[in-house]
């Protein structure tokens, strides 16, 4: 078995920022997981690995000895579940991992869980009809899969108030650091902190007004929609085979309201020269779909809010407010309240 030479350096999103990582030791790491899962490959699928490269640190893309591509991801204990769900449930637009000789779509191996799906090779799409793509195949899926469950509403108060403490630490260490920086000299880096903070400030209210009409939304209905929802919308998980789209790597997929995927969705995209706008309305404008379209709008803020890094260095701090500022802006601008939306 050899692997394939790498030609770029893998970077890594992760909460706080890119991470850069080394390759010839993520190639290190890899050539050993691969070793050490190959008999069992061999035994489960009748696949002898030839070539391989490292795609992220759990995904990687295999080639047999007859030449044929797969795709060869490590995953978490529940994904057998989430996709014998999504198949007995026919979802006809996701890729489903190669059946192993047990039948199943994941293979326990060596303390960790695999599985294997055809390689498919992303062929050249313009980002906006990706963008637009993603959203319809999203939206199959949750329609494909949507369920009807009560909510009890000391339990979603409890987690509303749960999820507030969590923004208020936030909100409490972002003012602290304002009033650090107004007590110093400004330059280039704090001068954008305190001509941003009324953005923030901005989605501070915007928050508290969404959780409150969301408790009193709950309180009156007898039961909300419920979906399967992919969980990490991103453009990578759209492949497209022959000219039909598919969702692909729903690991970390959940039961839950399809507002999560959408306001996921959007922040992963919003970068694209897109009417999302047009998109979110098309899925939400409908007054019965109020509370679906006040707890998208909810979590982008909280989104928003969480990922912004708060450190001892102003050029981090100053490129996080301005980024996240200007995120919110375009937030007011493209997602008003209901009624405004519809006068």
């Amino acid at each position: 078995m050899r692997y394939l030479k790498q030609t770029k350096i893998l970077i890594l999103n992760n909460i706080t920022g890119w991470l850069s990582m080394n390759p010839s030791m993520m190639y290190r790491n890899s050539f050993n997981k691969i070793r050490s899962i190959e008999p069992d490959i061999v035994k489960y699928y009748e696949i002898n690995i030839n070539d391989y490269e490292p795609i992220t640190l759990k995904a990687y893309k295999i080639v047999s000895d007859n030449g044929k591509e797969y795709f060869l991801k490590e995953t978490n204990a529940v994904a057998l579940q989430k996709y014998q769900y999504l198949y007995n449930q026919g979802v006809n637009n996701v890729i489903y991992p190669i059946l192993n000789r047990n039948e199943s779509f994941v293979t326990r191996a060596n303390d960790s869980n695999y599985y294997i799906s055809d390689y498919v090779k992303q062929i050249k799409i313009r980002n906006d009809t990706r963008v637009s793509n993603l959203y319809n195949e999203l939206s199959i899926l949750h329609q494909q899969t949507q369920i009807r469950k009560s909510l009890d509403p000391s339990k979603s108060r409890g987690k509303f108030d749960e999820l507030s403490s969590q923004l208020d630490y936030k909100f409490r260490l972002l003012e602290q650091l304002v009033r650090k920086i107004e007590a110093k000299n400004l330059d280039t880096f704090t001068l954008p902190i305190l001509e941003n903070y009324h953005y923030i400030l901005d989605a501070k209210k915007e928050l508290v007004k969404l959780q409150k009409r969301l408790i009193s939304s709950i309180k009156a209905h007898e039961g909300v929609n419920y979906s399967f929802v992919h969980n990490n919308p991103d453009l990578d998980h759209l492949l497209n085979i022959k000219g039909v789209n598919y969702l692909s790597s729903l690991d970390n997929g959940k039961i839950g309201i399809n507002s999560l995927d959408m306001a996921k969705f959007y922040v992963m995209n919003e970068q694209y020269d897109i009417d999302f706008k047009q998109l979110i309305l098309d899925k939400y404008y409908d007054e019965n779909q109020l509370f679906y379209y006040d707890y998208f709008r909810f979590l982008v803020l909280v989104i928003y809010i969480k990922r912004m890094p708060i450190t001892i260095d102003d050029y981090i701090n100053a490129n996080s407010f301005v980024d996240t500022s200007e995120s919110i802006k375009r937030y007011f601008k493209n997602f008003l309240d209901y009624k405004e939306e519809t006068s």
